[in-house]
C-alpha cells in the first residue's frame, strides 16, 4: 500500500502548475526554478500587504502620491502642516507663524527622521506610512493621522515700507518678555528680501520669549538690549554683549534665517 505524498510535495506541485499556467509559451518542468518561484510569490504577498496598510493610512495610491502639502492631527498634541514641495520639508504648527525648516535623515528599518536646525527630531515617518510628532512636552512622540490637504507654507509678507513698524512691534514684545527696553534694527535691507528680514525678527523674538519663560533663561539674557539683522552667506546667530547679531541669507527663503530654537540656544 502506497502512503500519501507529503504535504510540501503538493504545495510544490501547485506552484509548478501556477507557474506553467501563467506563461504564454510551453515550459519544460526540468527548467523551472522552484526556489525563484517561491521567492517571487512571497515577495508579491509581502508587497501587497505593505501596500494595503499604506493605503489604509494615506488613502489610495492615486491620492497620496499627488498630495505634497498635508495637514496632520496629533494624538494629544498640536495639529500641523507638512509641506514637501520645496527642497527642504517645511512644518508649521496650527496657531503659530513660525515655519520650521527640516532636514531629513535615514534611520533604522527605513524610518526617516526630520530635524530642525539645532538637531532636534521633530518628526519621524516609517516605511509603512506612520507619522510621529516629537515636542518638548512629548519627547517620547505622539502618533499622527492625516487630516486632509493643505496649502503651501510661505513666509508672511512684509512690505519694505512697513518693515520698520514691524520691527517696532517686535521690539515691544521682546522688551515685555525680558522686562526692559529693546530695539531691533537691520542693515541694508533689500526690498525684495523684506519678507525674510521681517520673519527673522519675529522668529528671534519667539526664541527670546521662549527663553524668558524660565527664571534661568531670564538671568542668561540679562543685559540684552537689541537685535541687529544683517545679510550673509548663511543663517547665523550669536550674542555680542548687549546685542544679538542675527545673520540672514534671503536667497534661501525660510531656510535663510535661524529658527527660534537656534536663537534660544545662542542665548543659553
Amino acid at each position: 500500500m502506497v502512503g500519501k505524498p507529503p504535504r510540501n510535495i503538493w504545495f510544490l506541485a501547485v506552484l509548478i502548475a501556477c507557474s506553467i499556467g501563467s506563461v504564454a509559451t510551453p515550459v519544460r518542468a526540468d527548467g523551472l526554478d522552484l526556489q525563484g518561484q517561491v521567492d517571487a510569490l512571497w515577495t508579491t504577498i509581502s508587497n501587497q500587504q505593505q501596500q494595503s496598510l499604506r493605503d489604509r493610512i494615506l488613502g489610495p495610491r492615486t491620492q497620496y502620491r499627488e498630495v505634497a502639502v498635508v495637514r496632520f492631527s496629533s494624538q494629544g498634541g498640536p495639529d500641523f502642516v507638512l509641506d514637501q514641495t520645496s527642497n527642504r520639508p517645511l512644518l508649521r504648527f496650527d496657531g503659530s507663524n513660525e515655519i520650521w525648516v527640516l532636514r531629513p535623515s535615514a534611520g533604522l528599518r527605513g524610518d526617516i527622521y526630520y530635524r530642525n536646525d539645532v538637531g532636534e527630531v521633530m518628526l519621524r515617518t516609517t516605511r509603512l506610512g506612520g507619522v510621529t510628532l516629537y515636542t518638548g512636552a512629548a519627547p517620547n512622540g505622539l502618533p499622527c493621522a492625516v487630516a486632509g490637504e493643505a496649502r503651501r507654507l510661505n513666509l508672511p509678507e512684509h512690505d519694505i515700507r512697513f518693515l520698520l513698524r514691524h520691527f517696532m512691534r517686535e521690539s515691544v514684545r521682546a522688551g515685555q518678555a525680558i522686562g526692559q527696553d529693546f530695539e531691533i534694527t537691520a542693515r541694508a535691507v533689500d526690498p525684495a528680501a523684506s519678507d525674510v528680514y521681517g520673519d527673522a525678527a519675529t522668529v528671534a523674538v519667539d526664541g527670546i520669549a521662549r527663553l524668558a519663560g524660565t527664571r534661568s533663561g531670564r538671568e542668561r539674557m540679562s543685559g540684552l538690549r537689541s537685535i541687529l539683522i544683517s545679510s550673509g552667506p548663511g543663517p547665523d546667530v550669536r550674542r555680542n554683549g548687549e546685542t544679538l547679531l542675527l545673520t540672514v541669507s534671503p536667497r534661501l527663503g525660510a531656510a535663510g534665517r535661524p529658527s527660534s530654537a537656534r536663537v534660544a540656544r545662542a542665548l543659553s
